[in-house]
């Protein structure tokens, strides 16, 4: 018998997105909210690549975008996944796919060197006394294209419902990388993007 084929998968998740995964009633209560999510965001993911390729063995890590830290102190955000990752609740395997325990935060960028550490993405406006992110999209999508660029073999999955993300996996796919945008809850794309084949949403939704 032939060994399956292993490929190896990439997915970068927009937090902020993600996370509404889960159904309005079951987010009641902060307990457990991120590990439950992130199970969820697994069985898109499986679900995703199964329908790819169903006989292909596929290895996946994420890398995670939020707002990390308010000036360098981590967030409560960060925390829960610090121990998500340190207990490897997130160590699965789902029909072919298998998932790494490891959470990678996204606020080291891919690129490397001394200016790879992202800061201060969670900050208060003053007018509002509301709490906004900020470099989130943009590192998301540098780190991106810097793994296309570096690595044209893996499947690259960008999980996330803002537009903002589109210009850098329209870039990935010209780059002939193998790339999806999947939507959490987003219904609808704007008719004047040609981006249809490039995004998948659930269809267990």
């Amino acid at each position: 018998m032939s060994r399956r084929k292993i490929v190896n998968v990439r997915t970068f998740i927009d937090w902020d997105s993600a996370r509404r995964i889960l159904s309005t009633s079951t987010q009641r209560g902060r307990n457990d909210l991120g590990l439950r999510s992130m199970m969820e965001i697994q069985n898109f993911i499986a679900e995703l690549l199964h329908g790819l390729n169903s006989d292909t063995h596929y290895r996946v890590d994420y890398r995670i975008y939020h707002g990390w830290h308010r000036g360098t102190t981590k967030t409560e955000d960060y925390r829960e996944f610090e121990k998500i990752s340190a207990d490897s609740q997130l160590s699965r395997r789902l029909g072919t796919c298998s998932f790494s325990p490891e959470v990678v935060f996204g606020n080291i960028l891919l690129c490397g060197g001394k200016r790879s550490k992202l800061y201060n993405t969670l900050r208060r406006r003053e007018d509002t006394q509301k709490d906004e992110q900020k470099m989130v999209d943009t590192a998301l999508v540098s780190d991106l294209l810097t793994s296309v660029r570096n690595d044209r073999n893996s499947v690259h999955i960008v999980i996330g419902d803002d537009d903002d993300l589109i210009p850098g996996v329209i870039t990935a796919d010209s780059w002939g990388a193998k790339v999806i945008l999947a939507r959490v809850k987003r219904e609808f794309d704007s008719a004047h993007l040609n981006v249809t084949d490039l995004i998948q949403r659930r269809k267990s939704a």
